[in-house]
């Protein structure tokens, strides 16, 4: 096949992908009705787990984890999660399945790259709403939800950039799937279940039974959520905390090279329905 298109340039390239962030995050801003509805959505899914936990600590306060360290978690997991949110997902699978995933890889650009730039805005503006949600949480929790100190946040703030990078490639493996059943939803409903499952967003992976914690250390989702909120209340502080963070970007270079690698097999088979 004749390339459409010449290779465009290196300062055409970040061109094209800065104008493809603007425009990502313009769309963000334009449904805002949906915007809001999905904020309340949010918080309130997200307070069902704080209420369930208040409840727990009603009847045993003496748990592994305290309840002056539990709440801080829930909510630091929550505005981290709420961050993380992208569509990537439902925008690759409708485009897979409407055909205009097609006009997508004719153009002069990666793909992988060009989806985790709208990702990244995505990220961004849930991030946006995240503090909102995390100013509220201060004015009932108050200082215990500020960082350990100056330099587990900085280490935190590094944890969450890889974190932000190992949801998008988690996320951009799975749709691999949309390219042979022609409907990820199934697929993406497993995908939200383990990192449910084992992100500790709901609750802190060292309450999980041993066989459940086990599993979850072999899986990148922990690291998604539970690591980076970790580091940020020092649970892991010094060489634990460098090694956490290793740990992370050895998976974002595994699963960024899986992905690229199930793009090229996925595409083998690509057939466009319509005409």
């Amino acid at each position: 096949m004749r390339e459409l298109q010449s290779q465009l340039t290196v300062s055409e390239s970040l061109q094209s992908y800065f104008s493809l962030f603007k425009s990502s995050l313009k769309a963000s801003f334009a449904y805002r009705a949906s915007t809001v509805t999905s904020l309340f959505t949010a918080v309130f899914m997200y307070a069902v787990p704080m209420l369930v936990w208040q409840q727990v600590y009603s009847q045993n306060p003496n748990l592994a984890i305290s309840r002056a360290k539990m709440f801080p978690y829930l909510l630091l997991a929550c505005c981290g999660n709420y961050a993380l949110g992208m569509s990537v997902e439902f925008r690759i699978g409708q485009r897979i399945r409407n055909g205009l995933i097609a006009t997508d890889l004719l153009k002069p650009i990666d793909f992988q790259l060009s989806q985790g730039i709208q990702s990244l805005s995505d990220g961004l503006f849930n991030g946006a709403l995240g503090l909102l949600v995390f100013f509220c949480g201060y004015l009932v929790l108050g200082k215990d939800i500020f960082p350990a100190n100056s330099l587990s946040f900085g280490l935190f703030f590094l944890s969450f950039l890889l974190a932000f990078l190992i949801q998008y490639f988690v996320c951009f493996i799975f749709v691999q799937g949309a390219f042979y059943t022609y409907s990820g939803y199934g697929i993406f409903a497993a995908r939200g279940a383990l990192h449910q499952t084992f992100s500790g967003m709901a609750a802190p992976l060292t309450l999980y039974p041993p066989f459940l914690k086990a599993a979850g250390e072999w899986l990148p989702f922990r690291h998604t959520i539970y690591t980076p909120v970790s580091i940020y209340m020092g649970w892991e502080q010094g060489e634990a905390a460098v090694s956490l963070i290793l740990q992370q970007a050895a998976w974002v270079i595994g699963l960024f090279i899986l992905g690229k690698w199930l793009m090229v097999q996925s595409l083998k088979q690509l057939e466009v329905q319509g005409g």
